[in-house]
């Protein structure tokens, strides 16, 4: 995938979050509710819930492509998460548990037992690490995520299963570096940018601006995770015939926009009908 190729799965990423705004706010909250408060669980909290994250946000993937078609975002949805096949979820909460403990490693290198205790203990009662090491411990997740970036839309769009989906995912990473790059690199500031917030204004101010952004940050990560994905994974055919008529169009120096948009509507169905039915949403 080259940057203009990005920037139109930006554009069509931004289409869905503009159609269901409330909506997606919604999924959004019920998402970060379901996960964060895993982590009051006492020894296993932070494991707990990197493992349902990684199944809810596969399943948020299946709802933003539902609603590429034209259904309306349903928070409710999230509840088939956990009707994916168990090697499906083990692979994928093993994607995201591998990030954690490699952060787990840096920080235990760095600071020793004392720095890692609040993620094995009681976060009511365990202190943190120090906010540079918090940090630092984020960073190293993220830059060992990378590799796991297409692993959702692996299992949504392809319709892949267990080290199928993995392997996907991997070789997919590889091959479209770009797009990886750019969202590692968007990942990195909004981490970055979390941090400095205490440091301008009040904590309470912090912490409110903290969790609108976190809100707005997730829901643009879901879709541009979508979109992309399924650009990633679009058949050879209809990247074929995508190719041909952006040629054509250069050739001519116009870009017809309306074929565009029909082929790229026509993309969405086929990519979204096989999982439909399998995975999302079961009323």
């Amino acid at each position: 995938m080259n940057l203009p190729e990005f920037l139109n799965a930006a554009s069509d990423a931004w289409s869905l979050l503009a159609a269901y705004p409330l909506r997606w706010l919604a999924v959004v909250l019920v998402f970060l509710v379901a996960v964060e408060c895993l982590m009051f669980i006492p020894y296993i909290g932070f494991v707990v819930k990197l493992a349902v994250a990684s199944v809810l946000i596969a399943q948020v993937i299946a709802i933003f492509a539902a609603a590429a078609i034209g259904q309306s975002p349903n928070p409710a949805g999230m509840l088939s998460a956990f009707s994916m096949p168990i090697g499906t979820q083990v692979v994928l909460a093993g994607a995201a548990l591998f990030p954690f403990f490699a952060g787990i490693a840096f920080l235990y290198l760095k600071g020793g037992p004392q720095a890692i205790e609040f993620f094995f203990g009681n976060i009511l009662k365990t202190k943190p690490p120090s906010p540079a090491q918090f940090e630092q411990f984020k960073y190293v997740m993220q830059l060992v995520s990378l590799p796991f970036t297409f692993i959702a839309g692996a299992v949504v769009i392809k319709g892949l299963v267990g080290m199928d989906a993995l392997s996907a995912a991997v070789v997919a990473a590889t091959a479209n570096w770009l797009p990886v790059l750019i969202l590692g690199v968007l990942a990195l500031a909004f981490e970055w940018s979390s941090v400095q917030l205490p440091l301008i204004m009040p904590k309470w101010a912090a912490a409110i601006v903290g969790g609108v952004l976190l809100a707005v940050y997730l829901a643009w990560t879901f879709a541009i995770t979508y979109s992309v994905s399924a650009k990633v994974f679009a058949p050879p055919a209809l990247k074929t015939a995508a190719s041909a008529i952006i040629r054509a169009d250069l050739a001519q120096g116009a870009v017809r926009s309306r074929s565009i948009q029909t082929l790229a509507s026509n993309h969405h169905a086929l990519l979204s009908v096989p999982y439909r039915a399998r995975l999302l949403v079961r009323r």
